[in-house]
This record gives structure tokens, C-alpha cells and sequence, in this order.
């Protein structure tokens, strides 16, 4: 979870990630690969969904259930 930013990352709370304004969809623990957590993230609107990793990235994903399941 990330602890050191000024914005609310827990669930539901709406974030900046560069120029998107998006809403956390959940949290995904990643314990197996030594990486950051991941957050599953969504558009104000609903219709777009998004995978993010701190200093890694974002990626965009087809479906909702695609951003919250896990990936090892």
C-alpha cells in the first residue's frame, strides 16, 4: 500500500496518475514477485479500467475483471 504520498490511495478514493483522474477499484497484493503493490484503478465514468504498479507504471485493460485479479 502506498504510505508515502499525499493522496488517499485506499479503496474507492479518487487519485491523480499523471493527467487521469481515476478511482481505486482494489488493492492487489504482490508478496511473490518483490514488486510493488499493484492497484486496480477505474475511470470516473466507469467505462475504462486500468492496472497500476508504482514505478512501473500504468497499463490499460479490457475488462474490470481483468484489472483486479491477480498476476504473478
Amino acid at each position: 500500500m502506498i504510505t508515502t504520498s499525499r493522496q488517499n490511495w485506499s479503496i474507492n478514493s479518487i487519485v491523480r496518475v499523471g493527467f487521469l483522474r481515476l478511482r481505486v477499484i482494489a488493492v492487489i497484493p504482490t508478496p511473490a514477485n518483490h514488486e510493488p503493490d499493484q492497484y486496480a484503478l477505474e475511470s470516473l465514468d466507469g467505462t475504462r479500467w486500468y492496472r497500476f504498479t508504482p514505478h512501473l507504471g500504468i497499463h490499460r485493460v479490457d475488462t474490470r475483471a481483468n484489472a483486479i485479479e491477480p498476476t504473478f
